[in-house]
């Protein structure tokens, strides 16, 4: 059974007049242990999919499952939980709250979750942030930034990982090593993962390559 299926996902904008039809017919899956991309120009409904995919946005029709719950059909107030509690979050900006020193970047998740705390010291120090539990956001690089959002990601022991342009203000060499660090946390922890991505140089890390176009998926790599 898939973590995450999709069926028949149809997302519709009005325009004037007209209506913009961003995603049409969207079929995917993606399962335990398994790291897709989501690959596509500008404009093709990436970022629209990917909002989708962790219940921020309803779709205008189609189904939404993850661990073959309809979670388009939960209340608002369910769908938070889900968030919380079942989906990991890596943004391309890494949002990291600038008032709150590393380590209380995670614990602060922890807190307001249900699941049991797990050391979030260690899993910084085994992405190499032991030298950096005490510093605020302001003083990391942008790959420290990120390492510390894949940290919070996994925090809560999430089913389903979804990164959106993760690499998107990061170099070459420290793109590839965040890539890697989630390809190689997903392996170790099976669960699933989601990216959508502009960087070809880091798709050699993936499972499974789809590509999106003109509001159409594809699955490009099995």
């Amino acid at each position: 059974m898939p973590v995450l299926e999709l069926k028949n996902i149809i997302k519709n904008y009005p325009d004037g007049q007209n209506v913009n039809e961003v995603l049409k017919e969207i079929n995917f899956h993606v399962n335990q242990g398994e790291f897709a991309a989501i690959v596509g120009p500008s404009g093709a409904g990436k970022s629209t999919l990917l909002t989708i995919m962790g219940a921020l946005l309803s779709p205008t029709s189609g189904s939404v499952l993850l661990n073959n719950q309809d979670i388009g059909q939960l209340s608002k107030k369910q769908q938070t939980d889900i968030r919380l509690n079942k989906i990991g979050f890596i943004f391309q900006n890494s949002d990291l709250i600038p008032y709150l020193k590393i380590s209380d970047q995670l614990k602060f998740i922890q807190k307001i979750s249900n699941k049991n705390p797990i050391d979030s010291d260690k899993i910084l120090k085994e992405l190499g942030l032991g030298h950096r539990l005490n510093s605020y956001p302001n003083a990391l690089s942008g790959g420290e930034k990120q390492r510390v959002a894949i940290a919070r990601a996994f925090i809560n022991q999430p089913d389903l990982i979804l990164a959106d342009e993760p690499t998107a203000s990061l170099d070459s060499k420290r793109g590839h090593e965040v890539v890697k660090i989630i390809q190689e946390t997903v392996h170790q922890q099976n669960k699933a993962a989601v990216m959508v991505t502009h960087d070809e140089r880091v798709l050699d890390l993936v499972d499974s390559i789809w590509q999106i176009e003109d509001g159409r998926l594809k699955r490009v790599k099995a």
